[in-house]
């Protein structure tokens, strides 16, 4: 029973996240100045076309926002959807676009 309630208690915090961050993707698409890839830019600080572990950390820092490793390991994979330790920005495209229609709701 304690073990229910553990995980009844995981999935309810983890869908109360996803909304939240879905909810910021449909704000940030509705935003007249907000261009994704001006974004991906801002963060590809080597101009390469990728963004690393070390530009998030660096552009993070730069707003005075530091994660531990395994924090900043965490971003990455959310980012990295084929796993290579940089996101394209097709991959940076995925993540930060509204990803469900409006009428479905985790709250």
């Amino acid at each position: 029973m304690k073990t229910r309630k553990i995980l009844q208690r995981f999935f309810t915090f983890l869908f109360q996240n996803e909304a939240i961050i879905e909810d910021i993707r449909k704000r940030l698409s509705k935003r007249p100045l907000f261009d994704v890839y001006d974004a991906f830019k801002a963060l590809d600080i080597n101009d390469n076309g990728f963004i690393t572990v070390n530009e998030f950390k660096q552009v993070l820092a730069d707003h005075e926002i530091y994660l531990k490793s395994n924090e900043l390991l965490m971003l990455i994979r959310r980012f990295d959807k084929d796993e290579d330790g940089r996101v394209s920005f097709m991959e940076f495209l995925s993540e930060i676009t509204p990803q469900s229609p409006s009428k479905y709701r985790f709250i």
